[in-house]
């Protein structure tokens, strides 16, 4: 009979070592979830900015995910990342720069469309 016992408290040790561990999944799954689901989920400002202006549907749908794409205008990429830091023109394109010195992104423009990005 005491044999029968130790298992179980030999089980409830176990269950009490693990159950931090698994609940700790849930929540951070369930973290991700929320937090993926606010990044699908497009601002008012950005359905209004697509359902006001005529762009080919591809560009709506990175506007309304706040992502800059290649054929973009300026105020579409204005639209999704407000001011650049700086603008260089060169000879035949205009470079957006925006980010920090170590984090830096550079849209490039020809005849006003996102041609590039890096």
């Amino acid at each position: 009979m005491r044999r029968h016992h130790d298992s179980g408290k030999s089980l409830a040790s176990i269950l009490l070592l693990v159950s931090p561990f698994l609940l700790t999944g849930c929540v951070a799954a369930g973290a991700g979830a929320v937090a993926g689901d606010a990044a699908v989920s497009p601002s008012e400002e950005a359905i209004q900015y697509v359902r006001t202006h005529d762009l080919k549907p591809y560009i709506g749908r990175a506007i309304e995910r706040g992502d800059v794409v290649r054929g973009m205008s300026k105020e579409d990429v204005q639209f999704v990342k407000g001011d650049p830091r700086s603008i260089r023109e060169e000879e035949e394109r205009t470079i957006w720069v925006y980010g920090t010195v170590t984090q830096r992104e550079r849209i490039y423009f020809k005849n006003g469309e996102v041609v590039d990005l890096k």
